[in-house]
């Protein structure tokens, strides 16, 4: 009886063990404890750079301290400082500059997994990386080590001002943000084998501004080799950013009107340091380009054939008009005399009214087509794209809905149903399907595989791509599109091939 009684308290223990071993990881900075739910285990708020605070603050992010003994991570850090909003995905939490922290799920079964890094969105003035939007359970659950990241946002995220210059001339000067995120990707390359990740097989996937990150990334020579595919949602492509100095509007001045605002004329990079983060929040920043980091637009690699050489993945939404902004006043901005004819054209493509048309063909200037373009060009130079239109809608708003709004393809994406809508059994499909293209995608590189509608490869105009709602199919881009989608970018191509400023 008594050999029985040990044998199970040895038992015991040695169940209690390997949980114990399971649920915790060993990073480059010290031991961290996580939270066992079913057959994904999580990790939230593991610190991966020095706190940007005092003297750091405007400065590139650092590797984070050592820590001794197990530092527990089963809640999410700090999001960074931002406005607060009222939407459901902006429900971010508590805020300090203390904020660079990453989050990591994985299946509990040993393995070595593909990785799937996201990047948020909100404009790069908003969000964080724990909204509940992108808990990463059901990606994990398929297959992937999934991370989601913080970064610095709005001044705070992205600020050029002489006195920093002054400061550093030769230092890496601005985008923050951007740097945050390669800072947390070469934290990814270094530890994530501990999670049961492949540090050589990474994915690098955002939303909106994310989108525009990960082709701003694609682009940078500092985020060489640190992912291995990448997916674009939202994230247009004719994008054209200031410079850091130089030109009409320029990053330094923007941030030296800022100040001299705050009656600050002639700041020293220390007074610049004391300013009040309510303050810093309170102005729109973005990235900008720097020369170092970043060193071309959004879309403006892919032209130069200067991108990585990975897979992509990039397509937008159905509704991207929601964002606002995209009117017919808009469209005729941007197509000058070409309008009636294409706005013509739209009408006959969507059988819709004139007004509703316009807004398409705004929609696709906007996102639609310069995300598709930046698919054609990456193809044209022997690389593989995929690309795709979001539209489903959640059964309790379809009937009324024009579409998916921008950003609405998340809850779908990481299988984590809104709070506000309901979902039936068509929902749960899509969402099922489009789980699996991108942990197909995470692991091969392809996101076709058996059971699926096949999306079709990019190959040349006119554009191949694949429709995801709840019969998913392949489809072309019709010839108004495809002159519509040149009209989209040659303002931006025009923009990127004019000479230097002096």
């Amino acid at each position: 009886m008594m050999r029985h009684m040990l044998f199970a308290l040895l038992l015991g223990v040695s169940i209690t063990t390997a949980a114990s071993a399971q649920t915790s990881a060993r990073t480059d900075t010290g031991q961290v404890a996580g939270v066992a739910d079913g057959t994904v285990i999580s990790f939230k708020g593991i610190p991966y750079a020095v706190p940007p605070v005092g003297p750091l603050r405007w400065k590139a992010p650092e590797p984070a301290p050592s820590w001794a003994g197990v530092r527990d991570a089963k809640a999410y850090g700090n999001a960074c400082p931002q406005l607060e909003r009222k939407e459901a995905w902006a429900q971010v939490g508590p805020q300090s500059e203390d904020c660079l922290f990453l989050n990591v799920w994985r299946p509990a079964k040993p393995g070595k997994y593909p990785v799937m890094v996201f990047l948020h969105g909100g404009g790069f003035v908003y969000g964080a990386a724990g909204v509940p939007l992108y808990e990463g359970t059901g990606l994990a659950a398929r297959g992937a080590v999934v991370v989601t990241i913080n970064y610095r946002l709005g001044r705070l995220g992205y600020f050029a001002h002489p006195a920093l210059t002054r400061e550093d001339p030769d230092g890496k000067l601005g985008n923050f943000g951007v740097m945050d995120q390669i800072a947390a990707l070469e934290w990814v390359k270094r530890n994530i084998a501990s999670f049961g990740g492949d540090p050589g097989n990474v994915m690098l996937f955002g939303e909106s501004a994310g989108a525009g990150a990960v082709q701003i990334l694609m682009g940078s020579p500092a985020a060489a080799g640190l992912f291995h595919k990448a997916a674009s949602q939202s994230g247009s492509g004719s994008t054209v950013l200031a410079p850091i100095r130089g030109g009409a509007i320029n990053a330094e001045m923007l941030g030296q009107k800022f100040t001299d605002e705050l009656g600050l004329k002639d700041a020293t990079a220390a007074q610049l340091r004391a300013i009040p983060v309510a303050e810093i929040i309170k102005a729109r920043a973005f990235p900008f380009i720097d020369g170092k980091v970043v060193t071309m637009s959004p879309g403006e690699a892919f032209y130069k054939n200067k991108q990585m050489r990975i897979p992509l993945i990039i397509g937008s939404n159905s509704n991207e008009s929601s964002l606002g902004g995209m009117t017919e006043a808009t469209a005729k901005m941007v197509l000058g005399s070409a309008f009636p004819e294409l706005h013509a054209g739209y009408v006959a493509l969507t059988g819709k009214s004139s007004d509703a048309a316009a807004v398409d063909l705004a929609e696709g200037l906007g996102f639609v087509l310069p995300s598709i373009a930046v698919a054609d060009q990456h193809a044209a130079t022997g690389n593989k794209a995929f690309a795709y239109f979001f539209d489903q809608v959640p059964v309790d708003q379809r009937a009324a809905a024009a579409g998916t709004d921008h950003g609405g393809e998340l809850e779908y994406l990481f299988g984590n149903k809104a709070a506000e809508h309901r979902w039936d059994a068509e929902d749960l499909r899509v969402s099922k399907q489009m789980g699996d293209y991108w942990v197909r995608f995470a692991t091969t590189g392809d996101p076709n595989g058996k059971g699926a509608v096949r999306w079709p490869v990019v190959t040349a105009p006119p554009t191949d791509y694949l429709v995801i709602d709840a019969k998913p199919r392949a489809a072309r881009l019709a010839p108004v599109e495809e002159k519509a989608k040149a009209a989209a970018m040659a303002a931006a191509i025009r923009t990127w091939t004019a000479p230097a400023a002096p």
